[in-house]
C-alpha cells in the first residue's frame, strides 16, 4: 500500500522524530520498501520538524531522499517546535496566527515546487 501511495502522490512530505541521532527504524524500513521500485524516482518531497534539535535525524533522512532519486525540496524547511509538548500545548502552538501562516506558506510553496516539475 505505501508503494501504490507513493506512487500516486503528487508530493510526499515527510516528519519525523530523531531517534538516537538518526531516523527511526521504522520510517528506514518503510523506505526500503520503495528502493527496488521507481515510486520515488523523481518524486517532489519535502522534509517538516516539529523539533529544531533534530538536525541529525534530518540531515540523515535528506541524505537517504536523495539516495533514493526524490526531487528533495528544500528551499523551505518548516520547523515549529513541538517536541515535549501536551496536546492542549500542541494545539494552542499550531492555532498561532504566524505558525499557521508558515505551515501554509511552506506547503504552498512545495506546491509550486511540485507543479513546475
Amino acid at each position: 500500500m505505501l508503494i501504490d501511495a507513493v506512487t500516486s502522490a503528487d508530493g510526499v512530505i515527510v516528519s519525523c522524530p530523531e531517534y538516537a541521532h538518526g531516523v527511526p527504524g521504522g520510517l528506514k524500513n518503510a523506505l526500503d520498501w520503495l528502493v527496488s521500485r521507481d515510486a520515488a524516482v523523481a518524486k517532489p518531497a519535502m522534509l517538516m520538524h516539529a523539533s529544531p534539535r533534530s538536525l541529525f535525524a534530518r540531515a540523515a533522512l535528506a541524505e537517504i531522499m536523495r539516495t533514493m532519486s526524490f526531487a528533495l525540496y528544500e528551499e523551505a524547511a518548516l520547523e515549529i517546535a513541538l517536541l515535549g509538548k501536551k496536546p492542549p500545548e500542541v494545539e494552542k502552538i499550531l492555532a498561532e496566527p504566524a505558525n499557521r501562516l508558515a505551515m501554509r506558506s511552506a506547503v504552498s510553496a512545495f506546491a509550486d515546487f511540485i507543479r513546475s516539475r
